[in-house]
């Protein structure tokens, strides 16, 4: 018998897996790139400073307000300043003297942000020393 040669077959199979692995390998590139593209997104879109200035300034006026009224005066022209500087919905709760215990009374400041996009809820526990 005369011996077959199979030098084109494995070439031709060779080549195909080849082209295989780089389809597949082009399909995970672009999955990994949209993926990385849709987290900076998000992380781009939080509005942290605003968040952090409003927290800021809620937590100072509770600290300095005496009662609810006085909190609900400078409460009003934060919520405001949010409105036009941020086009956000800002607000907060405070319960004075809500907590105690040997050295401090704990007044809670519940703050709400919300932008359309993002919405942000905490709650503070201001330590005023007894």
């Amino acid at each position: 018998m005369k011996k077959l040669n199979d030098n084109a077959e494995w070439i031709l199979l060779m080549g195909l897996i080849v082209s295989f692995a780089i389809i597949f390998l082009a399909i995970l590139l672009n999955l990994s790139v949209q993926t990385g593209q849709t987290a900076s997104e998000s992380v781009a879109e939080f509005p942290k400073s605003q968040i952090r200035d409003l927290r800021a300034e809620l937590t100072d006026a509770a600290i300095t307000s005496e009662n609810a009224a006085e909190f609900d005066a400078k409460l009003d022209a934060i919520r405001r300043l949010a409105l036009y500087r941020d086009n956000a919905v800002a607000d907060a709760y405070v319960t004075y003297d809500s907590f105690a215990d040997e050295k401090y009374g704990y007044t809670k400041l519940r703050v709400h942000y919300s932008n359309g996009v993002t919405e942000y809820d905490e709650i503070i526990l201001l330590p005023k020393k007894l």
